[in-house]
């Protein structure tokens, strides 16, 4: 179904996949995990013949679709118009192609209604989910889901596995890249760790822990600063809420607010970085002067302390992986110590080891006195970092609330029945 044989890919001396032989079977799910920049997304994109290999041979039998973690929507279109950018609808009146996309969607099993609404107005999650109908509706042999429940809520994530599980029995062969361990666990028949650029462990989910998998995937390192304590001058509020529930407009209310705050992104590729500028260009982004050789300096330094991994203050930004490229980010926009900061969904896509350093960083910037809002759907994180928690639904928020309040009341609230 497909074969990949000592598939080698080198970006200039950076070695992004080493030498990798795997083979996918037939109706199996097969997770593929490692830390930022090990090589998983780099290795799906050859395999979908996206990237030409440097190296090694590719045997296909069929199509292969791949769910990018960054989207490859047009704004400007409507649900339907992207759905029939890639399938024959595109001389039809736009009730056709309305009444056609309502149709798609149906056959994937995923729910995503208003197929009139631009992509403009959607959501991170249900973008994420107008990405798989793409996919999915492709009838693939094999489908690459590359981060798929970054952005979806529980419900929405346990929807995509039973889409997952439906694929698979039909005889697709199902690639799923995540950081969530449980997840992987849960879904994956077998799974493949991989770290810089190769593959380093091959096991069946089934007797796996959590706790054996964050081992394989992360080398050992220097562990991120403790928390203070309790004493902090600052707090992190917790936002949390079902996708669309009014997280963006939020969002752009309080950076309208708050034009010094420091702003950690949800799309960190659209509203984050310049991918065309150098590491050092985007770090210089926010300040007053630019001098070219103080902001390489300065570069330098901050690529050491923030851990971001790269061959220097001159590589493009838009070549670094996911988990470094929010480094960047972390590095100018907390570099400034700002006395706020919005952080929207601060570690999607990231791994355990990137997950645990923004997670520090935050906490040293409360610490230090900044007051952080911090939009996110990931519960856990909410319940690790926040002193206070708010849920939103339907563009309201609730009573703040502390974490053991939140724990009581948090699903009831997410749902708008309390």
């Amino acid at each position: 179904m497909l074969s990949l044989q000592r598939i080698t890919k080198r970006f200039g001396d950076n070695v992004a996949v080493d030498d990798v032989t795997l083979e996918l079977r037939r109706g199996e799910i097969l997770a593929l995990v490692g830390e930022n920049g090990a090589g998983k997304t780099t290795l799906m994109r050859i395999a979908a013949g996206e990237l030409d290999a440097g190296g090694g041979t590719i045997t296909r039998d069929g199509e292969i679709g791949i769910v990018h973690q960054h989207f490859l929507l047009v704004s400007d279109f409507t649900i339907a118009e992207n759905l029939a950018l890639q399938r024959a609808w595109s001389f039809a009146s736009p009730r056709t192609l309305e009444r056609e996309a309502e149709a798609c969607i149906r056959t994937t099993g995923i729910r995503l209604e208003g197929v009139s609404r631009r992509v403009e107005s959607l959501s991170v999650g249900e973008k994420s989910k107008l990405e798989l109908i793409k996919a999915i509706a492709k009838n693939p042999r094999v489908l690459i889901l590359d981060e798929p429940t970054s952005v979806l809520t529980p419900n929405e994530s346990a929807e995509l596995f039973a889409v997952m599980r439906t694929l698979a029995s039909e005889g697709t062969a199902v690639v799923f890249i995540s950081h969530k361990l449980p997840e992987v666990l849960e879904i994956a028949d077998r799974i493949v760790v991989m770290r810089r650029g190769r593959i380093v462990a091959e096991t069946t989910a089934h007797g796996m822990t959590p706790a054996d998998l964050a081992n394989a995937m992360v080398e050992k390192g220097v562990a991120p600063p403790p928390r203070r304590g309790e004493s902090r001058g600052g707090e992190i509020l917790a936002i949390v809420g079902v996708a669309g529930n009014g997280q963006t407009e939020l969002a752009e209310r309080y950076r309208n607010e708050h034009p010094d705050a420091g702003l950690i992104p949800e799309d960190r590729t659209r509203d984050g970085i310049v991918e065309g500028m150098s590491i050092a260009e985007n770090l210089a982004l926010k300040s007053k002067h630019w001098h070219p050789r103080e902001a390489a300096t300065a570069a330098q330094a901050q690529i050491a302390r923030y851990s971001i991994r790269a061959t220097g203050p001159s590589q493009d930004a838009g070549s670094l992986s996911g988990g470094n490229q929010q480094k960047v980010i972390l590095a100018r926009e907390l570099e400034r110590k700002p006395k706020k900061i919005l952080a929207a969904e601060p570690t999607r896509g990231l791994d355990i080891e990137a997950t645990s350093f923004v997670h520090a960083q935050l906490r040293a910037a409360a610490d230090d006195g900044a007051s952080i809002v911090l939009i996110t759907s990931d519960l856990d994180e909410a319940f690790a970092l926040a002193d206070a928690i708010q849920v939103i639904y339907r563009g309201k928020l609730s009573a703040r609330l502390t974490p053991a309040e939140a724990q009581e009341r948090v699903g009831a609230l997410m749902a708008g029945i309390a």
